[in-house]
């Protein structure tokens, strides 16, 4: 994938003139295809566009609006793939039209310097060492120049200091990095939403000169834009607060002379292993600097006078800089002997975090919540309370709504609780407490009736579970649903398409899974915990959220052992089986899926049954091993036949078919591929329609029919991208990509090659391995091998 919307070394108006030449050859054809002259007039007019509008379209001269050309080309007659292209070609134009003047160029642009750092740590003691190793982040050849831009990864526990060192650092060597300074909190670990890459992009890009409007709304291109721009020039950036590499890759500049500094909580061993970061690991203060830490906040003529406990209080401290800078502010301005007070308080207390904080009631946290708390009217009370029960980030008006128990979201009790600063609307309809908010909210439904905490939960898992169910139908509505398709409430958010359900899934996966913890463990509850897993089966397949998959399959199932239901216990174990295969862990998968055979065929659940089979299928065929898939495979086929059902019949015809495609008898798997596609087409089931046509593009490309395998595969390739499986879609570029290069399209492959490497490494997936030996291959001369025909679940 390029970059930029537009090809290298190409602008604007070439790419409108390549357009044009395209545009002349389709009338051409359509005249000779009609035999006479396309009249312009005639065409206009069907277009309904001037005559003179017409010909700067074909001149080049005017872009057609995406209606318009549409409709022009199929005025012409160019549909199917040779359309798709030709529209990519005229978006590319667009694209590098609207960018391209936004792109400083040569020495006469408009650079915008930055200088975007934050206020460092007044007082910041030690880290020598850790300062000398970021000095030499910028170590240069002889030239004057150094290879590829530096990243150091600042790593470390909550409190240890790990932004007080970027930014102190980062002001020392400012001068170092004339260009300027950019610097973004991606609120990885705070009281706030995440931040995603294309958000900070989004800022980063607005600080360079790059109108709002201008940005690119793909994190692809935004990230090379963002290179781009930075390219050539000495440009320090400060990535605070990152949760993971994912967040952090889009935002690396790559040219020399720039430096990149990224402070996490967590270990981002992906920037180390494949960026080459400098990783620096801090640990808490070494005890000569913790001791001067509280000097230079307290004073050392104080500290003198209790040697023996301010040493205690390093201690108790733990040497954590946070500790220390509140313990100082705690006793800084107290009596003589306040350090020995502190340190005997903290060595009683139960809880000794609770004392990091000054007892006067105007600054006691507990006062000063309070303080707003008794203000509020009792029904925003209760709601402020009932925060305490959700655990993810944060909350819509939606959510709350199921909270409380209310039909429509509780709007006016919202604006009271942001008025009085209790909570905060980060994004528009999304609310946030920080964790010393939501802390005390728990208290207080902890110190009320018992049944407000649970009543509370309840609501809120059933409001997620409703929702959930809703936007899995708009995924997948050609599945059956039990007493037919999910209706939406007043209480729920806007969810009619698949767009809004995948959006719904994106926003509310941390809530989700933290939603499936909390009900697994909670006795009479964990019902919930299975039916919100199985709602988001399909989002967390497609999506390829493998690990966060597992995750909550195995929530649900150990929830179903605590509840004792073996047919939720069954199906939970299917579909952690199915999660665990797409992590390659093979044996554990074909384990569990023995597990729930016998508890299907002990239960009489015959769906069950074929259901199972059919992941055993999807397993034993995803590691090679077609001839233990295939009895499965038939089996299952003959269940649905026994009950005539038709996607039972047509998930058991394409398990059959791909694993004779896999034995090498292409033309039974073809006979049996058309008949599933032919019923996964009537029951208008998208997905079903897209990996059958995967697997009998493989098999017409085996029979030496390539051309015939580009056309299901591009089929499949464009079923993909309007379902979201990122997973499936790389899959039928690669295969495209074979089909092109057996046909000679060296170029075409690669192109195809490139796209498909980029999806599997954004998915961290190891089917990337294969895809880049081609292009390796390929860059050497040779003919690349045949595409992997594996497909997991």
């Amino acid at each position: 994938m390029n970059e930029f919307p537009w090809p290298p070394g190409q602008d604007a108006k070439a790419l409108a003139q390549r357009l044009a030449v395209e545009l002349t050859r389709a009338v051409v054809r359509a005249e000779k295809r009609s035999g006479r002259t396309l009249d312009r007039r005639e065409l206009a007019r069907r277009l309904s566009v001037s005559t003179s509008s017409l010909y700067a379209y074909l001149n080049g001269t005017t872009l057609p609006g995406t209606g318009v050309f549409d409709a022009l080309l199929a005025a012409l007659g160019v549909f199917g793939p040779e359309a798709g292209r030709l529209a990519t070609l005229r978006d590319e134009a667009d694209a590098a039209r609207r960018l391209r003047p936004t792109v400083p160029r040569g020495p006469a642009a408009i650079f915008p310097t930055p200088r975007q750092l934050p206020l460092s740590h007044p007082v910041f003691v030690g880290r020598d060492a850790e300062l000398a190793r970021l000095d030499a982040l910028q170590g240069t050849s002889e030239d004057g120049t150094t290879g590829r831009a530096a990243v150091a990864v600042v790593e470390g526990t909550a409190g240890v200091g790990k932004t007080a060192l970027a930014l102190h650092w980062a002001h020392q060597a400012r001068a170092r990095f004339p260009d300027g300074q950019l610097y973004v909190d991606l609120r990885g670990f705070g009281d706030e939403a995440v931040m995603d890459a294309g958000e900070a992009l989004h800022g980063f890009l607005q600080a360079l000169g790059v109108t709002p409007a201008a940005v690119p709304a793909d994190t692809a291109v935004a990230s090379g834009l963002l290179r781009t721009l930075l390219a050539g020039r000495r440009v320090l950036l400060v990535l605070d607060n990152a949760r993971s590499t994912d967040q952090v890759r889009p935002l690396l500049p790559t040219d020399p002379g720039s430096v990149a500094v990224v402070t996490s909580r967590n270990r981002l061993d992906g920037l180390v292993v494949r960026e080459g970061a400098l990783r620096i690991a801090l640990d808490v203060l070494p005890r000569y600097a913790a001791r001067t830490l509280l000097e230079r906040q307290m004073g050392a003529e104080r500290l003198a006078q209790e040697p023996r406990e301010a040493d205690e209080l390093v201690h108790l401290c733990a040497r954590l800089p946070l500790a220390l800078s509140v313990a100082a502010a705690r006793t800084a301005t107290a009596p003589a002997g306040s350090v020995g007070a502190l340190v005997r308080e903290l060595r009683r207390a139960r809880a000794p975090l609770d004392l990091f904080g000054v007892q006067d009631a105007d600054v006691d946290l507990r006062s000063v919540f309070h303080g707003s708390y008794a203000l509020l009217p009792a029904p925003a009370a209760r709601l402020f309370r009932l925060l305490g029960c959700h655990p993810g980030p944060d909350i819509d008006g939606t959510s709350c709504a199921g909270l409380v128990g209310a039909s429509d979201p509780p709007t006016a009790l919202l604006d009271t609780l942001t008025a009085a600063h209790l909570v905060r609307q980060h994004t528009p309809g999304r609310y946030a407490l920080h964790d010393l908010l939501r802390l005390y909210a728990a208290e207080l439904l902890d110190g009320g009736p018992p049944q407000e905490r649970r009543e509370g939960t309840e609501r809120l898992l059933r409001h997620y579970v409703d929702t959930a169910r809703l936007a899995d139908h708009h995924l997948e509505p050609w599945r059956p649903a039990p007493g037919g398709p999910p209706k939406p409430t007043a209480a729920q958010p806007a969810i009619g398409d698949r767009a809004t359900a995948t959006g719904w899934f994106e926003t509310e996966l941390s809530s989700l899974q933290a939603l499936v913890a909390q009900a697994a463990v909670t006795p009479g509850l964990e019902p919930y915990a299975w039916r919100l897993a199985d709602a988001c089966a399909v989002h967390l397949r497609r999506s390829g959220h493998r690990t966060q998959r597992a995750a909550v399959h195995a929530l649900a199932r150990d929830a179903a052992a605590r509840a004792a239901d073996r047919a939720a216990h069954a199906t939970a174990t299917r579909r952690l089986a199915d999660a665990l295969s797409r992590l390659h862990r093979t044996r554990e998968a074909l384990g569990l899926l023995h597990e729930a055979l016998r508890t299907c065929r002990d239960l009489g659940d015959e769906e069950g049954v074929r259901e199972v089979r059919l992941s055993l299928v999807r397993v034993h065929g995803s590691c090679g091993d077609p001839r233990r898939a295939l009895p499965h495979a038939r089996l299952a086929l003959a269940m649905a036949e026994r009950t005539g059902d038709p996607l039972a019949l047509a998930d058991g015809r394409t398990a059959v078919s791909q694993q004779w495609e896999r034995l090498g008898e292409h033309t039974v798997a073809l006979d049996h591929a058309r008949r599933a596609l032919d019923l996964y087409t009537r029951l208008g089931h998208l997905d079903g329609q897209a990996g059958i046509l995967i697997g009998m593009g493989r098999s017409e490309q085996a029979l030496g029919r390539p051309a015939a395998a580009i056309g299901h595969y591009q089929v499949s390739l464009s079923l993909d991208r309007a379902l979201g499986d990122r997973y499936r879609e790389a899959h039928a570029l690669a295969h495209l990509g074979d089909a092109h290069a057996a046909l000679g399209r060296d170029e075409d492959a690669g192109a195809l090659w490139e796209e498909a490497l980029a999806l599997f490494e954004d998915l961290h997936h190891p089917d990337a391995e294969p895809v880049r030996a081609r292009l390796r291959t390929r860059a050497e001369g040779y003919a690349a091998e045949p595409a992997s025909s594996q497909l997991s679940p």
